[in-house]
């Protein structure tokens, strides 16, 4: 009997889950997966934003970087007073059909900071690829990597008159120059003859800065068959043997640009107006101008479709932006201080 006991005991302790049982463990099972699989939505979500976000902060803020070294030197010509720079007689010409038109032209240091208004694809006949409606800002000036005929910390070093350092070798022939000495300036290829620069030469004492050649703009992508906007820029550059105006394609995602200027409006030496391109345009002040505001606008590479973006951007004097789609953005402003014109400004007052 006993033995009949334990194994009854036995068999009890063995039986599996009733259906009821089983049901409640599924769902229980169910809800646990589906926590699981929420949280891991959730984390995925916030990653991706994370990303985006982060990314659009370090290409916003590289293209601030770029935008504000060139607007930096603005003015800037070694010295020299833009309007005093002849061109050499030997200088060459840009590729036909290439160089851009009006005032941005290559070779134009008259007008060596200005800007316009896109208000269409064709820009300045050099740009076929702007975003209507966004600035286009020209710069022109001088990089400060000057060539000097000796050591300029070394007096006791020879001057013979002729560009030998840093580069023993003389003048890049694939650059383009202004040699100035503070008073006047001549623009010539690396590859000519350059003036002399000894005491009583063509130009005395002077120096050997590389031109550059500027014009920032935000591109529609057609260029490049992918329609993302991006920071671009037009530079000098070389097909064959001529001189031409190229395009480098800096910063992906940027899709609007704007800018604001202080400048002097009453032509008295001191800044009192912040203005839109339009203002200063109107008032011929380009040359009075020494500060800049600028305002970027930059999107993600690809659209979210968990994300709607309902921000309003609003980017200097444009009016506010909704866009309504799946694109995160991010706006930034930086205020650029241009040395050189405020300097003039400041020497005129």
């Amino acid at each position: 009997m006993n033995c009949l006991r334990l194994s009854g005991a036995g068999h009890k302790s063995s039986r599996g889950f009733s259906l009821v049982e089983l049901m409640i463990g599924l769902v229980l099972g169910l809800i646990i997966i589906g926590g699981a699989i929420s949280v891991y939505l959730a984390s995925k979500r916030s990653l991706t934003e994370v990303e985006q976000v982060s990314a659009l902060s370090e290409n916003g803020r590289f293209a601030l970087q770029l935008i504000t070294t060139s607007a930096r030197h603005i003015g800037f010509f070694g010295g020299a007073n833009p309007a005093d720079i002849t061109q050499d007689s030997e200088l060459g010409s840009v590729e036909p059909g290439k160089d851009c038109s009006g005032n941005a032209g290559v070779w134009d240091t008259d007008n060596s900071f200005f800007a316009v208004r896109a208000a269409g694809a064709s820009v300045l006949t050099c740009i076929t690829d702007a975003v209507p409606q966004t600035d286009v800002l020209v710069i022109k000036g001088v990089a400060p990597s000057p060539e000097y005929d000796a050591d300029p910390d070394d007096p006791d070093a020879e001057r013979d008159g002729l560009f030998s350092f840093p580069d023993p070798n003389g003048l890049n022939p694939l650059e383009t120059y202004v040699v100035s000495n503070g008073e006047s300036g001549v623009l010539l290829d690396g590859a000519d003859t350059p003036p002399t620069v000894s005491e009583g030469g063509d130009i005395p004492f002077g120096v050997a800065w590389p031109y550059q050649f500027q014009i920032y703009y935000i591109s529609d992508g057609t260029l490049r068959n992918d329609g993302v906007p991006t920071l671009s820029r037009m530079i000098l550059g070389w097909n064959g043997a001529l001189r031409t105006v190229i395009t480098q394609d800096l910063v992906q995602g940027v899709e609007n640009m704007r800018f604001l200027f202080g400048y002097d409006s009453a032509n008295a030496g001191e800044v009192d107006t912040l203005g839109s391109l339009a203002d200063v345009t109107a008032a011929n002040a380009w040359d009075r101008v020494s500060s800049i505001q600028a305002f970027i606008l930059v999107r993600s590479d690809v659209a979210d479709p968990n994300y709607v973006n309902d921000k309003s951007y609003q980017l200097g004097d444009l009016a506010p932006i909704t866009p309504g789609d799946n694109f995160r953005r991010i706006l930034l402003q930086s205020q650029i201080v241009m040395r050189n014109p405020r300097l003039v400004l400041r020497g005129e007052a």
